[in-house]
């Protein structure tokens, strides 16, 4: 009888374990990333899967009674995760200067850091369970390495396999030089020194300040819409705040300009605020086309979770190219994004980082801070520094509502 049962519990803890492993592969993407299901998995059923394991792995090599171990290793799992994970690793993480050039170097730093707090937060437990031993200190110091760096790399295999790193295994991080980019686009986007709204040639040029909007929100954004005087020109229009806040208003910047843009769901919305999951940050689904990409081979996707990736497929070939940032340590999410001609791709990655991407040559590179990127061709071939046709002198919004308080950052 006895033997049953204990054939019974292990074919139970089996099926668990077999359960919440492969959970986070089949996560609907409409409910979170499978990253979120990992980490709460972990967090509430994975800590006491692990702490038995590492429980039994310290009675068998230390001679540590199991009934005391185990349950003492379980509650250490728990503290561990809750104090390391939620607390000191995202407030460590929050503080990172992490870019597109440096995230990768970040990801690997924060591996070796968390296994160390790993160690210094678990060994207590370890330590209690050898007390009153010949030479404990010593002793759970080493047992302290050995189950722990044993769980570790099962933890490491768990969150790999439920994150999403292929921005920096299967694309090329670059230098701005390196990419052949369009040089008849000008893109429009909010300064983060001051949440000015500026203006720089996409190739070459500096940066020129054209309204003075003092954006604070993180989730600030610039669009176009049709001019209502003459819908074959543009106005230029930011998005400020949050209608979960009740503080969503929307600014003109510039308006009746005479440019080619790339029309997106919002630009002809006659209610932009309407889509409850667009807080200016999640766009998502195909890319709007500016100028001579709407004749393009190459279609591109954004999705809405960092997990699912931005996607380019060339119709003619069938070569599908992709990639995504996602991990434990921080994620980089791709919006704003628009296909330009010679079917290169500008977005904002992250808070303020104003991307391209090459689809040909796998090739990335962050062009300059800012966000809520907005590209468009100029018509009447503007010389650098004189002002577009149709747009408005720089000024300050003189009736606008208060600036949001903090700071974009």
């Amino acid at each position: 009888m006895k033997f049953e049962s204990s054939k019974s519990f292990w074919a139970i803890l089996l099926l668990v374990l077999i359960g919440v492993v492969a959970f986070p592969r089949y996560a609907w993407a409409d409910a979170g990333t499978p990253l979120m299901w990992a980490r709460m998995l972990h967090l509430v059923f994975g800590n006491a899967l692990i702490g038995l394991g590492e429980g039994l792995l310290l009675g068998w090599l230390f001679s540590v009674p199991k009934r005391k171990s185990v349950p003492v290793m379980i509650l250490g799992n728990y503290a561990s995760a809750w104090i390391g994970g939620l607390i000191i690793s995202d407030a460590i993480v929050r503080a990172l200067p992490m870019d597109l050039t440096n995230a990768w170097r970040w990801f690997w730093i924060m591996v070796v850091v968390s296994y160390c707090m790993t160690l210094i937060l678990e060994w207590p437990f370890v330590a209690w369970c050898l007390r009153g031993t010949q030479d404990w200190l010593r002793r759970s110091l080493w047992a302290s390495l050995l189950v722990q760096s044993a769980s570790y790399v099962l933890l490491f295999g768990w969150y790999g396999m439920a994150s999403g790193t292929s921005l920096y295994t299967t694309m090329n991080i670059v230098a701005p030089a390196d990419l052949s980019l369009p040089e008849s686009v000008l893109v429009y986007y909010i300064a983060p020194a001051d949440g000015n709204v500026c203006r720089r040639q996409l190739v070459g040029g500096g940066e020129q300040k054209v309204y003075e909007l003092h954006s604070t929100g993180r989730t600030d954004r610039l669009f176009v819409r049709p001019s209502t005087p003459d819908t074959n020109r543009w106005d230029l229009v930011a998005r400020l705040g949050s209608k979960y806040r009740g503080d969503l208003r929307f600014v003109d910047v510039l308006t009746n300009l005479q440019v080619e843009a790339a029309p997106d769901r919002r630009s002809t919305d006659t209610d932009p605020d309407a889509d409850p999951m667009d807080e200016g940050r999640f766009t998502w689904g195909e890319l709007p086309k500016l100028g001579s990409a709407t004749n393009s081979q190459w279609e591109f996707w954004d999705g809405f979770w960092p997990k699912m990736e931005l996607q380019a497929l060339n119709k003619a070939t069938s070569e599908r190219v992709g990639f995504r940032y996602e991990t434990p340590f921080g994620a980089l999410t791709v919006c704003n994004a628009v296909h330009l001609p010679s079917d290169k791709v500008l977005f904002q990655l992250g808070d303020d980082q104003i991307c391209a991407f090459d689809p040909v040559t796998r090739r990335v590179a962050l062009l300059w801070r800012g966000s809520g990127p907005v590209p468009v061709i100029d018509k009447v071939n503007v010389k650098q520094g004189e002002p577009a046709t149709g747009s408005q002198p720089i000024r300050s919004e003189t009736n606008r509502t208060p600036s949001m308080p903090g700071s974009r950052r």
